[in-house]
Order: C-alpha cells, then structure tokens, then sequence
C-alpha cells in the first residue's frame, strides 16, 4: 500500500489542527498535542496537515531512541531552514537561553504563519522539553503552530514530559488524542488496497501502522513483528544488507554513510525503497515506521548488529561530525568498551557545558560501566563528575555514592587534598539528603584534615561550609564568623567561586536575622556568580533570597526572585533547585490563601521519586496543613513522614512548619493529643530566638493550654495575638496578605469578629476549620449561625455540586452541550442551565475559561 491512500477517519483531527493554524496566521499562536500510541498514524496526519498549506514555512525536527539522547536534537535537525545567526548559535556552550530567545526572535520576524513540528517527544531530551516550555508559554505573541507529537501510553505520570505538558497555557493548547480505526475503516484501508479484510480488524485492533502491514503480508501474520520481517525475508541479499544497516540507526542513516559502508548497487536501493519499508530523502535513508526498523533491529544476530555498528562508528570517527551521543549509541552496539569510555566523557562533559545535567549524568554513568581499565586518579575524577550532575538534578543517593567511591580511591592514594575537598562535598549531600549529623561529622573532618596544610582553596570550601551548616541550623554568629574567615581566604587567593559560596552564607544569615546588611551581601554573591556561570551558586543564591523573603512574609520580593529564578531555570537542568524553590512557592501560595495552587504545587513534589529531603519536608507540610483545614483524608501519614524527615534534618526551619501542623491538627481534633515535636521544637525555637518560628509555636501552645509563654521576642503578628490585641493583629495579617492567619485573629475577637472570621475561613474552603469552629461557638452560647455548604459542595474550593462537578469535567474533556446531555440521559436545557451555574461559581465567562481552571483545580476530564 502506498503513501497516497487517503487517511481515513482523521477528519476531525484534521480539522483540529488547521482551526488551530487559522488561528496562529492571525497572529495567536497555538500549540497542538497530538497523541496516541505507536503506529496509530500521528506522523501520516502532520503530514497530511503540512500537505495542504500552501505557503507556510515548516520547521521539523525528531527526537531520537539513542542511549542518551542529544541535546536539542530536533533544533539541529531543523537547522537549515533556520536563518545564519540562529544557526551559528547552536553549540554555543552555556548559550541556551539566548537560542531560545533568538528562535522565538526568528519566529516573530517571518513574514507568513510557521509550523514547528516537534516529534516523539516521549524520547526528548531536557534541554528539548525547555525548549518546548519556552516557546509554549510565548507562542501566542507570533504566527506559529506548535505541533507536539509522543506516545501517550509510554509516558507515566513522573515521565519529564508529563510535567511539561501539565504546566502549557491552556488557552493556547490544543489535544488532539488519535483513536484507532474503527472496524469500518479497517474494511475502507483494506479496499483500497485491493486486499481481503476478513480477521484484519481483530489481528490489529484498528491500529493502522498495524492495518497497513498486515494488508501488505502474505497472509495475516500473528504479529506485527512476524509482518514486518516476512517482508524483509522476502528481499534478495543485498537489500536485506541494505535494510539491517539502516536498522541499527535510530530516525534515519546518512546516504554517504550507506555508500561508504556498503555500496549497495542502484538498483538494490530501489529495491529496498520498493519493498515499503525503507523510505528516502535523496539525503539519508529510514524505515517507513519505528515499530519496523525495531523489529528488523532486535532480529539481527548479535555478532551482525556489532559489526555494522562497529562500521558505522568508524566512518562517523573518519567524518569527525557526528554527535557524541550517536558515537556513544554505536560505540556501545559494537561492544567497544575503550571508545564508549571515550565517547561517553566526551559527551557528558559536552552536555554539561550545556546546561543538560540530566544527559550528562547519565553519559558519565555509562562511562563509569566501561571503566574497568581506568587508572585510579581519573577514576576518581569521573565518579565526582558524576556525583555534581546527580547532585544538580535530585539524585542524591547516586551523588553519595559516588563521593563516597571518590573517597575510597583518595584516600588509598594517600592525597590529602583531594580526601579533604571530597569530605566537604559529602558534607554537602548528606545536609541535602535530610541526615545532619552525617553532614555535621563531615564537614568536621574536612576543616580538621586540611588545617594543616598550606592555605589554599580546599580550605577555604571547608570554612564556607561549615559557615553555610550554621547558617541553615539558625546559628547566626557562628556562621558570619566562619563565613568570613572563608570571604578572607578566598579574597587573599582569588577564588571567585568559594568567594560567591561564603558571601552567599554570610548573607544569608543576617538576612534571616533581619540584618540591613544580609540582602546586599546576597545579592553581591549572585553578581559574581551570574558574571562567571556558577550554576549552582546562582541557584543558592535565588533559593535563599525566596526562603529567607517568605520567612520574613516579604511576599512581593520572593515572587519576584521566584520569576527570576525559574526564567533562569527554564535553560538548564537545575531539578534540584527549581524543586526546592516550587517548594518554597508552595509555601508562599499556601501562606496567602491561594490554596488550590499551593496543592497542585506541593502534590507535584510529594509525589515525585527522587526529590530531595529538604524539599520533601516543606512540600509535605504544605500539604498536610492544607488537608488539616479542608478535611480531607490523608493529612496523618503526610505528617509523619514530615516528621520522620525533619527530626533528621535537626533543623529548626524544617522543624517549626511540621511541629505548627501537628499543634493546628492538635487544636481541631482534641482527642488526639500533642506529639512531641511541638514542645521539643519550641524548645530549639527558644534557644534560636528565632521570631518566626517562635511566634507561631507559642501562639499554638497556649491556644492548646501547654504554656503560658508571653509575647517578647516573636514576631509581630503573632506577639499581638498572644497579647490578646486581636484586632491590631487581624489588621496587620491582612496588610501583610494572609487571609486565614487573619481569621485566627479574628477568631479571638467579639462576636461580630468571629462570625467574620467564619465567612473568611468558608471563603477559604477550610471546611475542618470552620465545622470545629461553630461547635465551640455554640458551646459559648453564639446563635444563629448559618448552617455552611452542604459536604458535597465544601470538598471543592467553587462550592460546586457533584452533578456540577461531572458536568465540568465532561466540558474539560471537549464536549459539547449536546454531548454532555446524552452522556448524562437529561434534557439540553438542564445542561445549560448546570453549566450556567458553573460559570457563575468559577467566576469565568465562557466554557474555555471554565475548563482552564478545571485543569488547574486538577478536576480531570471525564472520557
């Protein structure tokens, strides 16, 4: 069967996407989701949809199943069309940001409408899915169609581009979710390719990659496989030669690389195109269809597959013009061990210098497994390259691990620096994996070990991290002064870099202590970083300008910095730090009142594998506090788990957030009883004298009647409300924007005050709050409350019914009014007035808005 049979049953999809292109060549661009599994035909409809535009200017690009995957691989692949000076940035080390400015520069210069079309994004690399990211959250200021394509049955909910996808602007997204064929349009293929189409339907499921190579066998195959390969079979010896070649190369196989390695006579190249599985360019040679090219991969003996791709990898060494990535993929083919350990360091190192930690975490990982014969002292060398980019992308257990092998091999050296310098960035992974005691210990050895030697700048990184240790564990003057021991050191030797570390510690706590002169210091620290690209300095710096602004409920500068902070973030692989920074904007959410987004944030986090234990713990608090006060189930083991995490940590900013929350779950439930956490970290909050975290632990503890402690040295709010000065304190949490402390005040006022406090905390949705408060007013002999939201509407921050909930979802999924109606068995009519009320409740005006917020209320489409 051949390319121009008609696609059947893709009127819809089609008429998806050019309504979705009409609208970008107004001047509102649009991205387009197209999904579906492997063979249902999403290339064959971009296809379809490129075909019939005459004069749009078309950019594409693939990812590819390489071992590791190249960075920004389908921008390459579109780099001829691209103009000069976006052409000469490609490569450009630590440039990214400023290639994604220029490509959206590029794209609001043409002169007609483009279409970008970016497949199998399920195999895309990090710095590709930040691409996606960039030109997705602007792609309605220029006249481009984004057409996004992956395999929506390979990608589970913690698959990085499951993460991209939920964060697009969905009013500016389409989703186009390809179904297969149905029995009648398996019967319409069959036709016309003259073929019989008895048993096709129930040997495929409608699948038409499927379809297509089943029509095409002799016979109805029992697989797919069993088709694909019957079909190579078939094939004189020259073009199966021909076909196993171009197996081995993931997307597609240069033609001077097939002429060089095989020479393959004219007509046995058309003979190959012939047989319906290889396709051509004129420039490079691929299978019609990955699940084909697979299936003559995986059939190939094993000493075949190792010569071709021995073949292949010397011709790509000869050229010198391939990407590491392809030279690693070959060299690992051809069982060459020597060139995947050269190839693989290369390439990591490549992809670090780009910002893409996460594929040069992995390149070096396959470089450690080929090791074998490395001598010790690079060995070394490798397992700290490793342990950097794991450390930078949340994989701390591996980023220990690896120190720890560094260690075994310095220390039988006998190097004393070098055992010095790895002692301190054990030091450094075990604080961000939760165990301060090890990191404590750590840090010790290091500044012991290296005392004595001549000062240079291994000492000086252990001054700055034993200032950075008491900087995080509240010690103020401790840090400043081991802080500038390490500013003087680093200043007298020329270190910029631990310069940068030690003023960012320093400042930090003075910051923290409401120091005039903590911030400037900061803020020096990330000008010399951001000047000489110390990513993560950079990222300490962004990370402790929004902790250190949201403990001080300087609400505006920290979301500031956060917009700063992920724009930077936005071109590298930093997951450590944007985690530990979406953390903190958990926070500051849940701390206004924004509760919804505050969830969504949090859950992300909780529910991600691998996320480090100092994010863990503030997400987790987070998130149980808000189902405390909402009442929903779960908030118990999310507590405990916090709790197990922060007594670890031993630190009083870990500490403080879990212990409130047990004290808060205390007070709304007083049968339970108050954990030990909350005496014992008031405790350490009163040796800190630390006004945050003493102000709210106080003001829990007497409202549980454990202490009478008074108001001097907490912060303000909170010391107003412990002097019984409600009405001072609810008139400064509301200055400061935090609705539901405010309510607390109120709480404690007069009768008009509290019932107040009541239409706030219902305004909230802290429905566990408000159902506790109104049994102990009435106990205090209050009348005349209202009765509250009936539980199905107080589950859900709208107010909205059940029935209304199933409608909303059913208009997120894409229905119509119609539609819904059916689905539901009731009139139009009701329907309309249902989704009336909705629209009311969300305070939106039209069926789009209402199912933007249905996706951001995390209410899911209903099928």
């Amino acid at each position: 069967m051949d390319d121009t049979v008609e696609l059947i049953e893709r009127d819809q999809a089609l008429q998806l996407l050019q309504g979705a292109l009409d609208v970008a060549g107004h001047g509102s661009g649009r991205t387009a989701l197209v999904c579906g599994e492997a063979g249902i035909g999403k290339t064959s409809l971009v296809t379809q949809l490129v075909s019939m535009q005459g004069d749009a200017r078309v950019l594409w690009g693939g990812c590819e199943a390489l071992f590791s995957p190249r960075p920004l691989g389908p921008l390459y692949d579109m780099a001829g069309a691209l103009g000069a000076p976006l052409r000469a940035m490609l490569g450009i080390e630590g440039r990214r940001i400023e290639l994604f400015a220029a490509f959206l520069a590029e794209l609001q210069e043409a002169p007609g409408t483009t279409i970008i079309v970016l497949e199998d994004l399920h195999w895309a690399d990090a710095a590709t899915l930040d691409l996606v990211k960039f030109l997705a959250r602007r792609i309605q200021r220029v006249r481009a169609l984004m057409v996004l394509s992956y395999r929506d049955d390979e990608i589970g909910d913690r698959h990085p581009l499951k993460l991209v996808l939920g964060d697009l602007p969905a009013d500016a997204v389409v989703r186009v979710r390809l179904l297969p064929l149905s029995e009648q349009g398996v019967a319409e293929l069959a036709r016309q390719s003259s073929r019989p189409a008895e048993g096709i339907y129930a040997a495929t499921g409608g699948n038409p990659f499927f379809v297509t190579e089943a029509l095409r066998a002799d016979g109805l195959p029992a697989t797919v496989r069993d088709a694909v390969l019957a079909r190579a079979a078939r094939q004189p010896p020259e073009v199966r030669a021909l076909l196993d070649l171009a197996a081995i190369v993931p997307a597609r196989i240069e033609a001077g690389i097939v002429e060089t390695v095989l020479a393959p006579a004219p007509a046995d190249i058309n003979a190959a195109l012939a047989s319906g599985l290889l396709r051509t360019d004129g420039r490079a040679y691929a299978f019609r269809h990955e699940l084909a090219r697979i299936a003559v991969e995986e059939a190939l003996p094993t000493p075949l597959a190792a010569t071709l791709h021995a073949r292949v990898l010397a011709e790509l060494e000869r050229c010198g013009c391939a990407a590491m990535s392809r030279l690693v993929h070959h060299a690992s083919g051809a069982g060459d061990s020597d060139a995947v350990l050269k190839y693989a360091l290369q390439a990591g190192d490549q992809a670090a210098s780009h910002g893409a930690h996460c594929e040069a975490a992995k390149l070096y990982g396959t470089a450690l497994a080929h090791a074998d014969g490395m001598l010790p002292p690079a060995l070394a060398e490798l397992q700290e390259k490793l342990s950097f980019q794991c450390y930078l992308t949340d994989q701390n257990e591996t980023a220990i691990a690896a120190r720890l092998a560094a260690l075994s091999i310095w220390r039988e050296l006998g190097d004393v620096r070098q055992e010095g310098r790895t002692l301190r960035w054990l030091s450094r992974l075990y604080w961000f994996g939760g165990q301060k005691v090890e990191a404590e210990a750590y840090a010790t050895d290091a500044v012991q070990l290296l005392q004595d030697l001549p000062e240079d700048e291994a000492y000086a990184w252990a001054l700055s991290n034993r200032s950075q240790l008491y900087m995080l564990s509240g010690h103020t003057d401790e840090s400043v002064d081991w802080g500038m021991r390490a500013i003087d050191l680093a200043t007298r030797i020329g270190s910029a870099e631990v310069l940068s570390h030690a003023l960012n510690n320093v400042g930090t706590a003075l910051y923290s202590a409401e120091r005039p002169d903590g911030r400037p210091m900061i803020e020096r620290s990330l000008e010399i970083a951001l000047e000489h690209g110390f990513e993560e300095h950079v990222s300490r710096c962004y990370v402790n300008l929004v902790s250190t602004a949201i403990k001080n409920r300087e609400y505006g500068d920290a979301q500031t910095r956060i917009d700063e902070a992920m724009r930077y973030f936005a071109a590298r692989d930093l997951d450590s730090w944007s985690n530990y920074i979406s953390a903190w904007q958990a926070r500051l959410l849940f701390e206004q009142g924004r509760w919804d987004d505050a969830a969504q944030g949090a859950a992300r986090l909780v529910n991600s594998q691998g996320v480090a234990a100092v994010t863990r713990i503030c997400a987790l608090a987070v998130l149980a506090r808000l189902r405390l006060r909402r009442g929903d189930p779960g908030a118990e083991a999310l507590l405990e788990e916090a709790s197990t995490l922060a007594r670890k940590s031993g630190e009083l900013q870990r500490l403080a957030p879990v212990a409130c929350a047990f004290a808060e779950a205390a007070w709304l439930d007083e049968e339970r009883g108050v954990d030990g956490i909350v005496p014992q970290t008031l405790e350490l909050a009163e040796q800190r004298q630390d006004a945050h975290s003493l102000g709210e632990l106080r003001y829990w503890v007497r409202k549980l009647g454990i202490t009478e402690a008074g108001p001097e040295g907490a912060e303000e709010p909170y010391a107003l409300m412990i002097a019984g000065r409600w009405r001072e304190a609810a008139a400064l949490w509301e200055r400061l924007g935090c609705p539901y402390d405010r309510a607390l005040a109120l709480l404690d006022g007069d009768e008009a005050a509290q019932r107040e406090a009541l239409a706030l905390l219902e305004t909230l949705g802290a429905s566990a709050v408000v159902k506790h408060c109104r049994e102990r007013l009435r106990e205090a002999g209050v009348r005349g409350l209202a009765r509250g939201p009936r539980a199905t509407t107080s589950a859900n921050p709208a107010g909205l019914t059940v029935r209304e909930l199933q409608i909303l979802g059913l208009l997120a999924g894409g229905l119509t009014n119609a539609e819904i109606a059916r689905r539901l068995v009731r009139s139009e009519k009701t329907v309309d007035h249902h989704i009336s009320a909705i629209l009311r409740k969300l305070d939106v005006r039209s069926r789009g808005e209402a199912a933007s917020v249905a996706g951001r209320l995390g209410f899911l489409a209903q099928d």
